[in-house]
């Protein structure tokens, strides 16, 4: 029988859990959510930072920031290919944001 050296256990321990991470990780820290990841404009956070998936649909009585020609794809929170229907959102991890949409959270693009 072989003996393991406690500095092979803590390898073989850090290999093992960097490998169960590994796809979380990937996922997380792609910029880019899954295609059936769209972002719910009726989920809460959406609600209140009044999500729209197209800029025609906002409540201007409820967000008079709103001005014309703010989007996601102009957002400086916008993550992923800018010209894309569907991108990743810095306020909204894991999900999509239509390329048209809105939120309260817009910030110019420099």
């Amino acid at each position: 029988m072989k003996q393991c050296s406690r500095r092979d256990l803590f390898r073989l321990a850090g290999a093992g859990s960097l490998a169960l991470l590994l796809p979380a990780m990937t996922r997380m820290s792609a910029g880019t959510a899954w295609a059936d990841d769209r972002l719910d404009p009726e989920s809460p956070q959406a609600k209140a930072l009044g999500y729209v998936h197209h800029y025609s649909e906002v409540d201007q009585a409820q967000f008079p920031r709103y001005e014309e020609g703010q989007i996601c794809a102009n957002c400086q929170l916008a993550q992923g290919d800018l010209s894309a229907e569907w991108m990743g959102c810095s306020i909204f991890p894991g999900k999509q944001v239509a390329n048209e949409g809105w939120c309260s959270a817009w910030v110019a693009r420099r």
